[in-house]
């Protein structure tokens, strides 16, 4: 199923984040390019949640 979708964009860890309260924040980088993503699933027919689940489940990720 999710082979026709493009893979969702990677989140950061934790340690990623300086915690400086950096503008932008990686966080925020992620969440734009993840919003970019829901939107492009969405425009191909697909449910975003669904799909990265899907992908989740794929990787072992959390």
């Amino acid at each position: 199923m999710t082979a026709q979708f493009p893979r969702p964009p990677d989140k950061p860890q934790d340690y990623e984040c300086c915690k400086r309260g950096c503008c932008p924040c990686i966080f925020d980088y992620y969440y734009d390019a993840l919003e970019r993503w829901e939107a492009r699933v969405r425009a191909l027919g697909g449910d975003p949640a669904e799909v990265l689940a899907a992908c989740r489940g794929m990787t072992g990720q959390a």
